[in-house]
Formats: C-alpha cells, structure tokens, sequence
C-alpha cells in the first residue's frame, strides 16, 4: 500500500525549508506527521533532530536549537536523551533554572545509564556555576 505521493525523500531537508519560511507551526505538524507515518519507520527523526540542533548549538544559533530540541522532546517525550539535550542548550541560552529541571528530567528518566550519568555531570556543573 504505498503511494509515494506525499513521501518525502529527505525529511530533514524539507523541516528546514519549512523552518527558513518561517512556517513553525506547518513544521510542528509535518514532523509530528512523519514521525508518525509508517513509511518513515527506518528514519531515525530522534536522532537526526538531535544532530540537528547539536550543529546549531556549535554554530552559536541557540534560539534555532532550542526550537529543535523542544521539538524533539515534544515527539519524543519517553528519551531521557532529548531532555538532556534540551538541557544543555538551555544552559548554554543562560538559562540554568530551565537545565536543572531538565537535567533532573533526565536522571530521573535514566537513573543507571549513560543519558542519566552524563545528566548528573553535567547538573553539577550547572549547579557550581561552570
């Protein structure tokens, strides 16, 4: 059953398009749509999202990373990862009330693993103010 009508080849690409048009509320429903759809089951939305705002971040576009990763967190809400990233970018924003809750979010969602352990350093350093 599947129509290549409304496929998208490269998701990410098209997100961006609809970013740099300022369409923000197409984006939301179009990434909410493709995460969803069957047919994209073998893109990794989560992952590319989080590289996506990582490049961001790195390029100092804060306000453009953050949009992604609250996006992220937002379609996937069960990844301790996506609130880690969240996060970090929130520090970075000059925000550390907004990180701690966050980095919280994320040790609580992943107490033993490395998402959680990562959490936890970094949680200090914000708290120490570094």
């Amino acid at each position: 059953n599947f129509s290549s009508d409304n496929f998208i080849k490269d998701p990410m690409a098209y997100l961006t398009e609809l970013y740099m048009a300022g369409k923000l509320d197409e984006l939301q429903a179009e990434a909410k749509r493709m995460v969803k759809d069957p047919v994209y089951r073998f893109f990794d939305f989560e992952k590319e999202f989080n590289d996506t705002g990582y490049r961001l971040m790195n390029r100092d576009q804060l306000e453009p990373a953050l949009l992604v990763f609250q996006l992220n967190t937002q379609l996937f809400p069960e990844s301790a990862n996506t609130w880690d990233s969240l996060a970090e970018a929130y520090w970075l924003n000059g925000q550390p009330d907004k990180a701690i809750e966050y980095y919280t979010k994320a040790i609580e969602m992943d107490p033993d693993g490395s998402t959680g352990e990562n959490a936890r350093k970094m949680l200090k350093r914000v708290k120490e103010g570094k």
